[in-house]
């Protein structure tokens, strides 16, 4: 029997003979992962493992676990430890060295345990930043993406600007990144 997690989808594969000498598959998909997974909603702080040691710093301030994706915000400096409540307290929007769309496995999981805090989120101060999108072809080509507010905190595309590709410097990478590669980019941010 193998296990593969496609999302929140748990899908196992259960292999076995015949006296034929087929081998048959019988997949089987179980929503397992709902039945305990953490609830969290937007401003919700929550520390992500680096990939050697140490933990970074994230807060979600589009997004909750029933959207299953997020907008994080993610600041270091690496804590050697799971950050505590008084860390959260003097991180700004302007400290951030990673902004980006994310998958919740790493939250509903409690692979990026939660951080209670007494801050009060503020939507209007953690806003939906415009992103960038580099285009393989043309050559020097890209686009600006901007995302609408809604309620829900639900991604939701409203224009997509065509530009030079230097416009795009220094903008958040659009796209969904799964938590490893979110925990992969805070490594190399975040490496001594």
């Amino acid at each position: 029997m193998r296990a593969h997690i496609f999302g929140r989808l748990l899908i196992i594969f259960y292999l076995f003979s015949i006296n034929s000498g087929n081998t048959i598959i019988n997949i089987r998909m179980e929503d397992d992962l709902n039945q305990k997974h953490i609830r969290y909603s937007e401003g919700q702080w929550f520390a992500v493992p680096l990939r050697k040691d140490g933990y970074a710093l994230g807060i979600i301030v589009r997004g909750s676990y029933k959207t299953k994706v997020g907008l994080g915000y993610f600041f270091g400096p690496k804590y050697s430890e799971i950050p505590e409540s008084k860390d959260t307290l003097e991180k700004h929007r302007e400290d951030a060295i990673l902004i980006g769309w994310f998958g919740d496995l790493g939250i509903i999981t409690g692979r990026w345990p939660l951080i209670q805090s007494t801050r009060t989120f503020n939507r209007e101060e953690w806003p939906i930043p415009k992103f960038g999108k580099k285009f393989p072809l043309p050559i020097g080509k890209g686009i600006i993406v901007e995302f609408g507010e809604n309620i829900e905190g639900i991604r939701q595309t409203i224009r997509e600007i065509p530009v030079d590709e230097e416009k795009i410097i220094g903008l958040p990478e659009d796209g969904i990144s799964m938590g490893g590669a979110i925990e992969i980019q805070l490594t190399n941010l975040l490496s001594d």
